[in-house]
């Protein structure tokens, strides 16, 4: 897809890097593309990927000399491992699979400083979200298939048998020591819907402990700026197309922060005669429906990350509303059509009516298209004025 008319489209990521990366990485699956209105320059970064937390990660630097810039890119990478070591919920030695094994016993676990933090986040978000975002939902993604990705929709026992399993004001926890306890046997924890910000703010903290000014870190899709731009006085952000992941339908400005997306894309199974997203709504145990894709831009990544799933299922109206009682974060809905279509030329762009953002991003978001576009998304406020 072409950008419009005034910017021209820039993948900062095709340049050499300085050493070959381990793994070998193909950039054209590297994470966002960026987008500026400037092209008198184009700073090649030092950057290098790595397969990491099951996705790619990427880390771009600009304006530090070699030795510094790889230094800088190495201790990235190490916090991302560290996060991942922590809190996967696969991973046998992780402290999440330790609590999970103990959950159901008397056994608490301690946490480390970062694994609480994540969690204290993780659960600050569901309480306020209503349950929208719940740490110990696993137990419903498997029972609908959704981690295999083959749906089925579990019969009604079934999905009765999970109430017990799930519910974030069950879990036990005291930030003061860092204890963690699971009171049913069968709990389980999952940081799926924090983690990845989680490990990006980590790596920007690493970056600027090692003097990095102005740096990049994408891990998977979620990422996070920060310092000024190589090119431009502000970073230029595409957001992948809904439609096709390989394309981008808008462009956002940001001064810094992060994006995280939450969105169906591919990632839908079939069962029962529908189309079910991988996304779980907790409070009701069954997967979110109404929206395709949300976006999230908020200062950090953890942010981003841990109010991503709740705009997917909140829906537009109670996601405007939750969105405007978070200062400094602001997000862009995509309607799902119901209609389960074929790739095709997307040339014309996304269809205006579809897209819903908030008040924040009126100046900020261009949708980009072959075609000129009269019409503009709504807004937060037209949605909720009934507009």
């Amino acid at each position: 897809m072409a950008p419009a008319a005034a910017t021209v489209l820039l993948v900062f990521a095709a340049c050499t890097p300085p050493r070959p990366p381990a793994p070998v990485v193909d950039e054209s699956a590297m994470g966002p593309r960026y987008v500026s209105a400037d092209t008198s320059a184009d700073v090649p970064p030092v950057f290098r990927a790595w397969q990491s937390m099951g996705m790619l990660l990427r880390v771009s630097v600009w304006g530090a000399d070699s030795a510094q810039a790889l230094a800088a890119l190495d201790a990235a990478h190490a916090a991302v491992t560290r996060v991942e070591t922590l809190m996967s919920a696969a991973g046998p030695g992780s402290e999440l699979a330790l609590a999970n094994r103990r959950a159901g016993t008397d056994s608490a676990t301690i946490l480390s400083p970062w694994t609480a933090d994540a969690l204290a986040s993780a659960l600050e978000i569901a309480g306020e979200s209503g349950g929208a975002l719940d740490v110990t939902a696993a137990p419903v993604a498997e029972a609908w298939g959704l981690y295999r990705g083959r749906g089925a929709v579990p019969p009604p026992a079934v999905r009765d048998s999970l109430a017990p399993l799930v519910g974030w004001q069950k879990v036990r926890f005291d930030p003061a020591t860092r204890a963690v306890r699971l009171p049913v046997r069968g709990m389980r924890l999952d940081f799926g819907g924090v983690a990845r910000g989680y490990a990006v703010d980590r790596a920007v903290e690493a970056l600027r402990a090692a003097g990095v000014r102005q740096g990049l870190v994408d891990l998977g899709g979620t990422f996070r700026v920060f310092g000024r731009p190589p090119v431009g006085s502000r970073w230029m952000v595409g957001l992948k197309d809904p439609r096709d992941e390989d394309e981008v339908f808008a462009a956002v400005q940001m001064d810094s922060g992060a994006v995280a997306i939450s969105g169906a894309y591919d990632q839908f199974s079939e069962a029962g005669g529908r189309r079910w997203s991988h996304i779980v709504d907790p409070r009701s145990r069954e997967p979110a429906r109404g929206i395709v894709s949300v976006a999230v831009i908020a200062p950090n990544g953890v942010l981003a990350d841990a109010l991503a799933s709740p705009l997917y299922v909140l829906g537009i109206e109670q996601g405007c509303r939750f969105a405007q009682a978070h200062p400094g974060v602001d997000a862009l809905w995509v309607r799902d059509t119901g209609h389960t279509e074929e790739k095709e030329d997307h040339d014309e762009g996304l269809d205006p009516d579809l897209v819903v953002i908030t008040d924040g991003l009126v100046g900020r978001l261009e949708l980009l298209s072959e075609e000129p576009q009269d019409e503009k998304p709504r807004t937060c406020t037209e949605v909720l004025r009934g507009r």
